[in-house]
């Protein structure tokens, strides 16, 4: 057998039903368990594989027709993560019903079945148990068949203390109180899905009042003390409902819909049926006193998550290969209802800074496909990563803009509506799309799924011929592999009389000409910004591109902004192409613009030596003080959320890249009155203020965001002075900074993001980077290694010769075997910048003037 066979399970035997009871014990954090499954026997067999993973499984009984009963005794396999159950005689083919017991520990992991703990002010700790089973942990909470396509339905009963909530997937049937004074929670029976989905919670949370949206109640979780922050919440998720609701035209599969909120949990949030799960930060807000950024991460988590309703939970991928039929989607229609519910944010324009960090991973050779064999469980974890999210929602909404959204949204439904409760594969959702649009989406759409990387278009303007040439292959940043896309490209004009006219066009080919009309002042390809390409322009077509940058769209900038600055990485235009896009900032509005324009300076600042770094911060303040002078520090009262942004990115970049004196006292200033009570900031201001002082900052300083810390009263407040204290420039700060996120005053969640944010610094990275190899037994110990993601994906910003060396060395040295894609990834990253740091240092003052 291949080693894909041996973890795979036999397909002799097929779950229908679950009926689970579970007791869980918190203060001895351990769980016992009994369950009875229906099982459909297809070929006759004395034995059953299934997956159990650091469980005890005994009292094994498979029952035929209610009399024949056969006992059974259980073989483990720990490194494949299954038990086989061996029968004194065969299971001959038809219905059986098979009965265990089983028992486990609440571990404190974040993964199957886990403990977490929370201290109150002077009373009793307060202990929860919660369930995170995706991708391959419900094997953790229960013996089962834990693959995709074993969907069964799912009875469950909880045994809990009484003054405890529990919750699950479904609405309780019923309640009562055992001879030992045990509270038995029955939930009613789920819809067909699978295992991952699986939710448990018991603890100490109160609940928001239900409101009620197409007959599904819809209610809000925390813990007691943070439930007035679920207000907000609670809205979008009544919304965001309605929206997927209308859009898919198919009823919600549940019964209801909890979202709640959990002291620790690994992911941001967790699609269970019915029963979402989140980090409080991506769910609990005060609306009045948190910035716009905060609020949109909290309506994007909950309508990724509701959208994951019909996307994943109701229609599954067959394998962990197609997870991004449930993740890209759910992405992409999370931005399709930001966009509907808030248009306001122009959500489609920050996405695209989203999907700039797909294309970098794209144009690596340590990429992959969007679509890619998986075999064990570690391979499954991590095919959670922006390729699966943002490339593959970027290719859809590729895909929807070529076809057109209402065809593509009567695909979708199309889709659903024909895999309704089922698995489907890529090939399934190509068949419904093609079905209603009469085109071959198979035969576009497999380049972009299965093969790794993405095209570059070279555009060239023959215009005495009037002829647009475009030719295309693989983007690379130090490699030259082959590839060839089916791209639909969408071509924008202006003509002589300031009119304007849009060519679309597929290429198929390796190159095509294109007629053009005579008299162009302008050619833009990628009109809209929303294809999954980046182009290189001749210099007749740069030339009218810079003329007419104020006349396109944020994103039409946004998405040049980013090809221009790849195409400077790998040496295809001057350093002088990109310096020539920034200065057309001093009358840019747009704050995503900003953003990714400053990421790269500050990528720049970190290569330079100190004159490049002096020229830079006087650039910085050259083209970000006159339009801060223009919006001025406070708000008039009516500035739109993107005008709130701006003025926050400005400050930002002239306190810390730009190191302006008068910005940085004036924001000490603001963030010392604000914590002192006598004049609240701007909510939008604050993490640049706390940004700007920590950069600048000492040990008093560093003190006072500990207070704050301590004191938060608030998730978003925890975590901007929390990530802030490993910010300051001295190497003993940032030491203290590790030590604390490495301690129990730090819940295990937000540790190790916010030691992963600290190698974004460039001051901060060799104190961090000594603190990580002296204390990575500490490190490993604390975080388990599929949690270790945060940390290793920022080692690509560090661009210094030795201390990039030294990393690389490390993870050879060191390996982390769920990690080792990312691992690479960011070697790889490291190569690129410092290739471009030698090349580009020396020459930063002049490609600036």
């Amino acid at each position: 057998m291949t080693e894909a066979e041996t973890y795979r399970l036999p397909r002799n035997v097929r779950p229908s039903l679950y009926r689970l009871e579970i007791a869980p014990d918190l203060s001895a954090g351990k769980f016992h368990g009994h369950e009875a499954v229906d099982i459909e026997v297809l070929d006759n067999t004395d034995t059953l594989v299934l997956n159990a993973h650091d469980l005890t499984v005994y009292n094994i009984v498979a029952t035929q027709d209610d009399h024949e009963s056969l006992n059974g005794n259980v073989l483990y396999n720990a490194e494949e993560e299954q038990i086989t159950l061996n029968f004194e005689q065969p299971l001959v083919s038809g219905k059986w019903r098979l009965f265990m017991d089983f028992d486990g520990l609440l571990a404190d992991d974040l993964r199957g079945f886990y403990r977490t703990t929370i201290d109150t002010d002077g009373g009793d700790p307060l202990v929860f148990a919660c369930t995170q089973c995706e991708a391959t942990d419900a094997r953790r909470v229960f013996p089962c068949w834990d693959e995709p396509d074993f969907k069964a339905r799912f009875a469950i009963t909880l045994s809990v203390d009484p003054d405890l909530t529990a919750l699950s997937n479904e609405k309780i049937l019923s309640e009562s109180i055992d001879a030992q004074g045990k509270r038995q929670v029955q939930f009613a029976e789920t819809i067909p899905m699978s295992t991952y989905l699986v939710a448990l919670i018991v603890g100490p949370l109160d609940m928001t009042s239900e409101e009620v949206t197409g007959n599904v109640p819809i209610r809000i979780a925390a813990r007691p003390k943070l439930l007035h922050l679920a207000n907000f919440a609670k809205r979008e998720a009544v919304k965001s409902l309605e929206y997927f609701r209308n859009y898919f035209g198919i009823d919600y599969p549940g019964s209801k819909l909890d979202h709640v909120a959990i002291p620790d949990f690994a992911a941001g949030a967790m699609e269970n049926l019915g029963c979402v799960t989140y980090r409080e930060e991506s769910l609990l807000i005060d609306e009045k006193h948190s910035s716009p950024v905060e609020q949109m991460q909290v309506v994007m988590t909950i309508a990724h998550e509701t959208a994951h309703m019909w996307f994943g939970d109701m229609v599954t991928m067959q394998w962990w290969n197609g997870l991004w039929l449930n993740e890209a989607f759910a992405t992409f229609m999370e931005l399709l209802a930001m966009d509907a519910l808030h248009p306001e944010w122009d959500i489609w324009t920050g996405f695209g800074v989203q999907r700039t960090y797909a294309f970098a991973i794209d144009g690596l050779v340590a990429t992959r496909p969007i679509e890619f064999p998986v075999k064990r469980p570690v391979e499954a974890e991590a095919m959670f990563d922006v390729l699966t999210y943002d490339k593959g929602a970027s290719v859809l909404r590729m895909l929807e803009q070529y076809l057109e959204p209402e065809v593509f949204q009567q695909g979708i439904t199309r889709y659903l509506q024909t895999h309704q409760y089922q698995n489907a594969e890529t090939s399934d959702l190509w068949a419904s799309l093609a079905e209603v649009s009469g085109q071959p989406i198979g035969e576009i759409m497999d380049s972009w799924v299965f093969q790794p990387g993405y095209p570059l278009i070279r555009a060239q303007w023959h215009q005495s011929h009037n002829q647009l040439m475009l030719s295309q292959k693989r983007f690379q940043y130090q490699d030259h592999e082959e590839g060839q896309w089916k791209i639909p490209v969408s071509i924008g004009m202006q003509m002589a009389d300031n009119s304007h006219q849009t060519l679309s066009v597929l290429l198929d080919r390796e190159s095509l000409s294109i007629p053009v009309p005579p008299g162009i002042r302008w050619i833009r390809v990628n009109q809209g910004g929303w294809g999954f390409y980046r182009v290189a322009y001749d210099t007749p077509l740069w030339s009218g591109l810079i003329a007419s940058i104020g006349e396109m769209t944020a994103l039409e900038r946004l998405t040049i902004f980013d090809d221009v600055w790849a195409a400077a990485l790998t040496d295809d235009v001057p350093l002088s192409h990109v310096t020539e896009l920034w200065k057309t900032l001093v009358r840019e509005q747009d704050p995503d613009v900003w953003g990714i324009a400053m990421q790269n300076i500050a990528l720049l600042d970190a290569m330079g030596d100190e004159r490049d770094r002096e020229v830079l911060r006087n650039f910085v303040k050259r083209i970000a003080t006159p339009p801060l002078q223009r919006l001025g520090w406070d708000s008039a009262g009516n500035d739109s959320v993107k005008t709130a942004r701006l003025r926050a990115r400005l400050i930002l970049s002239l306190g810390t890249i730009g190191r302006d004196q008068g910005v940085c006292q004036e924001a000490h200033d603001r963030l010392m009155a604000h914590i002192e009570g006598r004049e609240p900031a701007a909510p939008e201001l604050l993490n640049s203020l706390i940004g700007i002082v920590a950069e600048n900052g000492t040990d008093q300083e560093w003190d006072i965001f500990y207070e704050q810390f301590k004191k938060s009263s608030t998730p978003q407040e925890t975590v901007r002075y929390l990530y802030a204290l490993a910010q300051f420039p001295q190497d003993r700060l940032v030491k203290r900074a590790f030590a604390l996120y490495l301690s129990d005053e730090v819940r295990i969640q937000d540790g190790i993001h916010a030691m992963g944010g600290t190698l974004r610094h460039q001051k901060a990275q060799h104190a961090a980077w000594d603190f990580i190899e002296e204390h990575w037994n500490d490190i490993t110990a604390k975080f388990p290694p599929y949690m270790l993601y945060p940390l290793i994906v920022p080692v690509s910003w560090i661009v210094t010769d030795e201390l990039a060396e030294r990393t690389a060395q490390w993870f050879k040295t060191h390996p982390v075997p769920p990690a080792e894609r990312f691992i690479a990834q960011s070697i790889e990253f490291q190569n690129v910048h410092r290739t471009f740091a030698h090349r580009v240092w020396g020459h930063i003052a002049n490609a600036l003037k």
